[in-house]
């Protein structure tokens, strides 16, 4: 066993342990919203399921709330009971399968990065431990299981399985069905054609198996949904974060999304211009294994940046993108502007999430009044936001024109 490996082996088992005594001390609830229950968003997911092995109809709120774990209906897509369940495996779920995912994910992200220098170590440390990516382990949140199956469909080889992840994870949530870009990364040998042939298929798969599921489903997406909750101003990671922040001071919140989303592809636009000879040399890479990753985590990321409100949960997404950057660092000044970004954000983050812990919401005459340095704090993250995700944009932009030219000339 080489040093480099053992170093990795020694780095993953002690993060492993780090992280587990984080999530059960009390040092985290200066930066997280902790929960009275560990890995309380999985454990949802489970209570689903193992209503559902009782008996109890979990698209009926009245019916389900008289299941012994009930903790609220289901807001995933039907799909998701299909996933096998009895008693046992419901030891196996809650007590074990949490442990296991989170090694698996310090494992897989320490070997993806594979550190070999005190700089890369440091960003791996950030990446891991800062408040974003342990909220996300804390509650074992349905993110942290699309973070690992991208990391598997983007280096399995048996397409079928890929396929079927795909369609399952799509069919539970919608934004998971971005991992359909790995099709056309995939097997770079195979032809436009039959990629269109297989996505055509999986899209008429995944409606035929909506439309006899349709009612639940619907239920789901109207009743579930509104209690899942949305993203207000804490732990926000979104576009249109400025705009409600502006929107504090009775600006046309309207006005402020139209301008925001403007501003957001012009600078993407200028970036694009100002750095093609760079984004020239790092593109060609792009059809390395950590450069499809960063292609798909890239897609993935920017459409749930650009579309939802999200928690901080999403923030996990942003780590696929770090082992591609990492290698290229030293190739040209645009990949170290991104670097120099991600990891100011990362620190950034330390202060940003104590502040939404520590200065909560008061009220006068029945209206959300916010301090001055919880504004600060929020303006300083959407802006950080805003900057890498436009970069973010110009890389798969580049990386979506370096693979149309590659069909045109193969």
């Amino acid at each position: 066993m080489n040093y480099n490996r053992l170093s990795k082996i020694s780095f993953t088992i002690i993060t492993f342990a780090l992280i587990i005594f984080l999530i059960n001390s009390q040092i985290l609830e200066n930066f997280i919203w902790k929960s009275d229950k560990k890995f309380i968003d999985f454990t949802i997911l489970i209570s689903w399921l193992e209503c559902n092995y009782l008996g109890f109809d979990v698209y009926d709120l009245e019916n389900t709330k008289k299941c012994p774990n009930f903790y609220s209906i289901i807001f995933y897509g039907d799909i998701w009971l299909k996933i096998p369940f009895n008693e046992t495996l419901n030891i196996f779920y809650l007590n074990i399968l949490p442990y296991l995912i989170i090694f698996l994910v310090i494992f897989t992200f320490t070997y993806l990065v594979n550190p070999k220098s005190i700089f890369d170590y440091s960003i791996l440390i950030l990446c891991l431990f800062n408040p974003s990516t342990m909220l996300v382990i804390e509650r074992l949140a349905f993110d942290i299981f699309v973070f690992l199956f991208i990391v598997f469909i983007t280096f399995n080889r048996i397409y079928f399985l890929n396929w079927f992840l795909i369609v399952f994870l799509a069919l539970t949530k919608i934004y998971p069905a971005l991992l359909g870009i790995n099709i056309f990364l995939e097997n770079l040998d195979r032809s436009l054609k039959k990629n269109l042939v297989i996505i055509l298929t999986l899209v008429l798969i995944s409606l035929f198996y909506f439309y006899f599921n349709f009612d639940k489903y619907l239920i789901s997406i109207i009743d579930g949904a509104s209690s899942s909750g949305r993203a207000g101003y804490h732990y926000l990671f979104s576009l249109n974060t400025i705009a409600k922040i502006i929107k504090i001071f009775n600006v046309n919140y309207i006005f402020l999304i139209v301008v925001t989303y403007f501003l957001f592809f012009y600078i993407t636009s200028l970036i694009y211009k100002k750095y093609h000879n760079d984004l020239e040399i790092l593109l060609n890479d792009i059809f390395s294994p950590k450069g499809k990753l960063f292609m798909i985590g890239g897609c993935v990321i920017l459409f749930c940046f650009i579309t939802f409100s999200n928690y901080a949960y999403r923030e996990i997404f942003v780590l696929l993108l770090i082992p591609f950057l990492l290698n290229s660092k030293d190739k040209n000044k645009f990949i170290n502007m991104i670097i120099f970004i991600l990891t100011f954000r990362f620190l950034f983050l330390f202060p940003y999430a104590y502040i939404n812990i520590y200065d909560g919401i008061s009220y006068s005459e029945g209206e959300r009044i916010f301090s001055n340095i919880f504004i600060f704090f929020i303006t300083i993250k959407g802006i950080l936001d805003f900057l890498l995700m436009s970069n973010i944009l110009a890389i798969v932009f580049g990386g979506i024109k370096k693979f149309v030219i590659f069909k045109k000339n193969s």
